[in-house]
């Protein structure tokens, strides 16, 4: 299954969302609306479209989890693109905590060694048991073609196993030599999944449900790929529920300055938020980027700098573009 949220042609050019979005959720989110008073309609407009965006995100998010069970999906695995910033790291943890869904988190920033050495760990612990591994911001972890091939292996509903051929040996003695119980943990998982023969482990996940949350849009299955890494994404692509976020620089602010008037973010006030949400939207075009650690950057600025804190926003677009 895929789902695809993009800005479509409307009367009035704002983007809408897909079909199922009924019309007693529209009147549900109205009583829950931030104020957007203070913005001008379109900006108003591009705010609740924000806040039907992020339900979008939270029902994908609960649907890859396996919570509701009335939903079949044809594939047990899923992998959610957003640009950065639309609240995918924040969405899967509140609502895994809400489910009492017990998850083994991966950080993207790992080492594809680091990320085996868990999984192991996590599948060994585990004893045959359903378990929930969360590879969140996969961007770095996925940097190299040769780690979205392993991944293809660990997708692939009959494979069911990720192969890492890198010798573990001496890692796996390091570990058994340490004086630490987590250590000797480790060990003994990479052990127990090393095959006669090899240096590297087979790791079976027949038994895991992956959840993938990115900012890397993947390669379509049916499009003519000239290089190893585009091969591998559509592979990767065609082995999961794919929900794709593909959002215009408009919606992302949108859904940026719901996030923002409807939490807490360093202690703005709702002024200041407005402030911050309007001066972010003049300059849209030349933002790095639209994202919640952009905004915190941008409200630290505030806090730290209250006088010169609009020096600080414009400096900080002059270095981007440096």
């Amino acid at each position: 299954m895929e789902q695809t949220f993009q800005k479509s042609a409307c009367s009035d050019g704002l983007p809408r969302l897909g079909a199922d979005v009924h019309a007693d959720d529209h009147q549900a989110h109205a009583q829950n609306a931030p104020s957007t008073a203070r913005f001008s309609p379109s900006q108003g407009r591009l705010i609740l479209e924000g806040e039907r965006l992020t339900e979008q995100l939270r029902n994908a998010v609960t649907r890859a989890l396996g919570i509701d069970k009335g939903q079949v999906e044809n594939k047990r695995h899923a992998y959610i693109y957003s640009p950065p910033g639309a609240g995918k790291t924040f969405t899967v943890m509140s609502t895994a905590d809400r489910h009492a869904v017990e998850l083994v988190r991966v950080q993207g920033a790992s080492s594809m060694n680091a990320f085996v050495t868990k999984l192991a760990v996590a599948v060994h612990l585990a004893g045959g048991q359903e378990i929930v591994v969360w590879i969140d911001d996969c961007d770095s972890l996925f940097m190299e073609a040769e780690a979205l091939n392993v991944m293809k292996g660990a997708l692939d509903a009959e494979r069911n196993v990720i192969s890492w051929s890198k010798n573990l040996t001496a890692q796996i003695n390091q570990y058994q030599s340490s004086a630490s119980a987590h250590d000797k943990v480790r060990g003994e998982a990479l052990q127990a999944f090393q095959t006669m023969g090899s240096p590297g482990v087979d790791i079976p996940t027949e038994h895991v449900r992956f959840i993938i949350t990115s900012n890397l849009r993947l390669e379509t299955p049916n499009a003519v790929h000239k290089t190893a890494r585009k091969m591998h994404e559509a592979a990767i692509r065609d082995r999961v529920n794919y929900v794709a976020f593909d959002l215009s620089s408009e919606q992302s602010w949108g859904w940026i300055a719901h996030t923002l008037l409807t939490g807490d973010v360093l202690g703005l006030g709702a002024s200041e938020k407005q402030e911050l949400l309007l001066w972010m939207h003049e300059y849209l075009p030349r933002l790095p980027s639209t994202s919640m650690r952009q905004v915190r950057d941008y409200a630290a600025a505030m806090i730290n700098n209250p006088t010169g804190y609009r020096n600080d926003w414009m400096f900080s677009l002059m270095r981007a573009h440096a």
